[in-house]
């Protein structure tokens, strides 16, 4: 969500690379019930306890956070908390403008999974053109507040995958004259759904061993209709019951991995873990003749896996099984893009706290691509390259984009890497890739990339 302020203000903030925000520690803190229905049934399960969310704006307060079938709703609550201002004619300057950005998501599983925005209710959604008067001035927009104003809002989100609790909102990046509002340690009761196992086989019980020297049994039958004396015969054999088939639990997931230039087969090594852990739950590797692999996966489960090999950039990707029944296939072919030296990679998802340098565990799920990368590479070295928008003051871009490529060449060390593998530089607002536009076409500038020095 974004405030537009009528009276342009000289922030502190200063632009980025990344979206920004912090992640307090979970406190058992229970939210406050919001008085706001949904029109679908609150799932089961989601009570609404919480851990300690922290809004990047001191005006937003959590009310509550529910799941349904098919959303994750977020009830918020904005105070205005400026201070009453009027201009020199004594008229009110004060006005503060509200509104969401659709492009904001919900980010969980350390950046490995994201919830796309579905509507708001209560706030005007932000809309992709920006208003101008005739001047061709940028004019503000949203839902004007006054200081001591309440506004009362509704998020849907996508639904949160099951076994997913702790979750982030991002809704955009700051800027000098934008305030961003992200929500960090948001939670939900969301368990997860028991991981089922095929049962083993039923084998039908062993038949009694014989008793010798018995005379088959015999049934004396009833008389005959015909008046005929009766007689005898062997009592009729039972079948034994058929074993009950074995329930199929598993989803067969293949694919091909190849070179996403030459079509070639790739030799990879694909880790998969469930959406809703921290730990790889096993790895596969792709046949060097022809790219193939296979997996068995657990059926209404969803998964999120890393692909690496030598020579290639490592690549993600989720597989959700949520909704695929026991023994079916699913095909998921996977490109790798070779490394070259001199190739620069845009690492797309690495966030930070709000105008500062502390690396935010949402952008695990990207480092550990480049921490496969360069553990299946052993000769591979690189340069971390920070960047900024061309906005604020040049001294201090300089040194924040430094500070935040040293955060994540430390996150690269504490995985394993060694240091001497990975050159930092920072460059702050010298070298941005759009110089015109707006505030939102120029978050490309905002960037942290790698360059390949040797392989």
């Amino acid at each position: 969500m974004r405030h537009y302020y009528f009276i342009f203000l000289v922030l502190t903030g200063l632009t980025s690379s990344c979206m920004y925000g912090s992640y307090p520690s979970g406190g058992g803190q229970q939210y406050p019930s919001s008085g706001q229905s949904s029109p679908d049934d609150t799932y089961p399960g989601s009570s609404g306890q919480a851990g300690t969310p922290r809004p990047a704006d001191p005006g937003v307060t959590v009310n509550s956070v529910r799941l349904t079938k098919d959303y994750t709703i977020l009830n918020l609550t904005f105070t205005n908390k400026r201070q009453p201002h009027y201009d020199q004619n004594g008229q009110p300057d004060d006005q503060e403008f509200i509104e969401f950005d659709p492009a904001g998501q919900l980010v969980a599983a350390n950046g490995a999974r994201k919830f796309g925005f579905v509507r708001v209710e209560g706030i005007p959604r932000k809309s992709e053109k920006q208003n101008r008067g005739p001047n061709g001035e940028k004019l503000m927009s949203g839902l004007m507040t006054r200081p001591g104003d309440k506004v009362n809002f509704t998020l849907y989100f996508e639904r949160l995958d099951k076994g997913l609790e702790y979750f982030d909102l991002f809704e955009c990046n700051d800027y000098d004259q934008i305030v961003c509002w992200n929500i960090y340690n948001l939670y939900v009761n969301n368990p997860a759904d028991a991981v089922a196992s095929i049962p083993p086989p039923t084998t039908p019980a062993p038949a009694p061993a014989p008793v010798p020297n018995l005379p088959k049994k015999k049934t004396q039958l009833p008389p005959q209709p015909t008046g005929n004396s009766g007689g005898e015969m062997e009592a009729p054999k039972t079948k034994p019951a058929p074993a009950p088939a074995p329930v199929v639990t598993l989803v067969n997931v293949s694919g091909v991995v190849s070179d996403a230039k030459n079509k070639r087969p790739v030799t990879a090594t694909i880790d998969y873990q469930l959406s809703s852990s921290k730990q790889m739950l096993d790895s596969v590797q792709s046949f060097a003749s022809t790219g193939g692999y296979r997996m068995a996966l657990q059926k209404g489960q969803v998964y999120t896996y890393i692909a690496s090999a030598r020579g290639y950039q490592s690549t993600s990707g989720v597989l959700d099984l949520s909704k695929v029944a026991g023994g079916q296939k699913l095909t998921r072919d996977i490109a790798m893009t070779p490394l070259a030296v001199g190739d620069k990679v845009t690492l797309k998802n690495i966030y930070f706290e709000m105008s500062k340098s502390d690396l935010l565990s949402a952008s695990y799920a990207e480092l550990d691509k480049l921490v496969a990368m360069m553990q299946d590479n052993p000769n591979m070295s690189i340069r971390l390259e920070g960047h900024t928008d061309i906005i604020g003051d040049h001294d201090k871009n300089l040194q924040l984009s430094r500070d935040r490529v040293i955060a994540c060449q430390r996150y690269l060390v504490q995985k394993g890497i060694d240091i001497d593998r990975i050159q930092t530089i920072g460059y702050g607002d010298t070298r941005p890739i759009l110089t015109k536009g707006t505030d939102e076409e120029r978050k490309v500038n905002r960037r942290v990339e790698f360059v390949i020095l040797a392989i």
